[in-house]
């Protein structure tokens, strides 16, 4: 698969990757020890470093949506990345939960067309693909937060609740249940982590609900740092796994 970053340092194993460049940013400053900027095509800056515990890791922006993200992650992934956590932002389907929560992802909807395409499935019908997680990262992750399920769409604002189709799958349980966020491009990211053999996780943090409250940029930023950092003894565990790379 060509290579369309055009990278300045060769990425590591291991990554973390959020939507916004100016957050690669940041987290590359904390997170690794002197990161050195690894990419800056497209404005898609990305960073590597040691971490202080000492794991390689590279810091990558992917932009907006599941396009731009399987794009990003196609070509890390034939640089050597071998694992990776979406840290990202989602939107609350409800009141609740309040703009700030963290929430480790445990499944997610494909209702865009990104994940749908990658899984082979049927544009045309409303039923979302279901994907998961990498269960040993996700795991590793699940102490940190809160597990939940998004949903993935081409758009994120003024669409009716998704239902959750796994909630009722056994005909036994209650009636499905709307999936309580809403983002992107995680489902992608699960779909292309999976056709290439990666191990992925999501960690999505609430920046808005439906009553319109939001998270100011201060406060984002500072909780994508707090997140950042929390996120690493998960990744950093793989130092004293033999068969992941760091």
């Amino acid at each position: 698969m060509p290579v369309r970053l055009s990278p300045l340092k060769q990425p590591g194993a291991n990554a973390v990757l959020v939507g916004d460049p100016r957050r690669a940013f940041l987290l590359g400053q904390a997170l690794t020890v002197q990161p050195e900027m690894s990419h800056l095509a497209r404005g898609l800056w990305g960073y590597g470093g040691v971490t202080a515990g000492g794991l390689r890791l590279t810091v990558q922006a992917t932009g907006i949506g599941g396009p731009s993200a399987v794009a990003v992650i196609a070509d890390l992934a034939g640089l050597g990345l071998r694992r990776l956590v979406r840290l990202g932002t989602c939107v609350a389907v409800g009141d609740r939960p309040e703009p700030g929560s963290t929430f480790v992802i445990e499944r997610a909807f494909g209702f865009d067309g990104t994940s749908r395409a990658l899984v082979g499935s049927d544009q045309s019908r409303c039923k979302a693909e279901l994907l998961e997680p990498d269960p040993d990262l996700f795991g590793a992750l699940s102490s940190l937060a809160p597990t939940a399920a998004v949903a993935s769409h081409d758009l994120v604002h003024r669409l009716a609740p998704v239902a959750d189709p796994d909630a009722s799958r056994s005909g036994t349980g209650p009636p499905a249940a709307p999936a309580p966020l809403r983002d992107l491009q995680t489902a992608a990211t699960f779909a292309i982590a999976a056709k290439l053999g990666l191990s992925a996780a999501a960690v999505l943090i609430v920046v808005e609900n439906r009553s319109g409250d939001r998270l100011g940029d201060p406060e984002l930023e500072s909780r994508f740092e707090e997140v950042g950092l929390a996120v690493l003894p998960a990744l950093e565990s793989s130092l004293s796994n033999p068969r992941v790379e760091g």
